[in-house]
């Protein structure tokens, strides 16, 4: 059976609904669910509330599960270096205690989404290669690639058979914005409730974003994926939009006039980062289906009609 930990957030709730929809047997682990999670998963799904943090809870949730997809974090590149020592404690000291226990219960395979965003660092080499090198300039970059190598030790010494996902910006219906991430769920926020839309820099930053559809579609076959296995492969778009671009999309889409309050370029973030996806494509035989376009029009038909101004 198939663990998701973190199932109530973005993207664990997309996967959840996608395993729903394809009949297969998984539990979800998460701190709450809400009624709408459990009125869709209650009556197929395993639903256990734990925190990720308490080892015995997660000891009790890897019961009977052979396939784990970690989505758990508790910090964001946006939180910049403010809060190191919590990060240490709070997502690389339980992450190594749950490997162990995965170890030790016998997880045959384990899809860890670590982060294309942040794990290189500043990087003159676009677009960006799994063996690049990594120097994360972010606390929460640097997290994510510890875990990572504790993985691979535990892949090396223990036999733990692995998938690392470095996911870029993913996007879509059902995001919001929280821990200073979400890019496009704080421009409609900021702009929903009349406040203008706080642009780090010039705008002229550039991201790798992919839309939740396709992300799912990464996840599905590294569920079982035998060329995958051990492998670090990233996950995005293969392609780079600045903020301005971003901004401007939403605009002609919704139809509207988007304010702007320009703030000083912060320390931790780089210039550009847009990932190589051709390893996904030979290792799991993924490319993204859903063309930029096309996914923000279906993130931005959630909100609300009040957004939009007739043509």
């Amino acid at each position: 059976m198939i663990g998701i930990f973190g199932a109530n957030g973005f993207i664990g709730r997309h996967l959840a609904q996608r395993l729903h929809s394809r009949g297969r047997k998984f539990m979800a682990v998460s701190r709450h669910f809400g009624p709408d999670f459990v009125a869709a998963h209650g009556g197929v799904a395993e639903l256990v509330e734990a925190n990720f943090t308490d080892p015995l809870a997660m000891v009790s949730a890897l019961d009977g599960l052979d396939t784990v997809v970690q989505l758990v974090s508790t910090s964001s590149p946006g939180m910049q270096n403010l809060h190191s020592i919590a990060d240490i404690r709070d997502n690389v000291i339980p992450h190594v205690a749950f490997l162990q226990n995965c170890v030790a219960a016998g997880v045959r395979r384990y899809v860890f989404l670590s982060s294309g965003g942040t794990v290189y660092g500043p990087t003159n080499e676009v677009p960006i290669r799994e063996d690049s090198e990594t120097n994360p300039i972010s606390s929460h970059g640097l997290t994510k690639l510890m875990v990572e190598k504790y993985i691979q030790m535990h892949g090396s010494v223990d036999g733990l058979d692995y998938v690392i996902l470095r996911l870029a910006n993913p996007f879509g219906p059902g995001q919001h914005y929280r821990k200073a991430q979400g890019l496009i769920p704080a421009i409609l926020g900021r702009h929903q409730d009349g406040l203008p839309v706080k642009v780090i820099g010039d705008g002229s930053a550039r991201r790798d974003y992919v839309f939740i559809d396709d992300v799912i579609d990464a996840i599905e076959l590294a569920l079982g994926e035998a060329r995958a296995a051990r492998g670090i492969i990233n996950i995005g778009s293969g392609e780079a939009r600045s903020v301005s671009e971003i901004l401007g999309a939403i605009e002609e889409i919704l139809g509207v006039r988007i304010e702007r309050e320009y703030a000083d370029v912060r320390k931790t973030d780089v210039a550009v980062n847009q990932l190589d996806i051709s390893r996904a494509a030979s290792l799991l035989g993924w490319r993204p289906k859903t063309p930029f376009r096309v996914g923000l029009e279906r993130t931005l038909a959630e909100f609300s009609p009040a957004l939009r101004q007739p043509r």
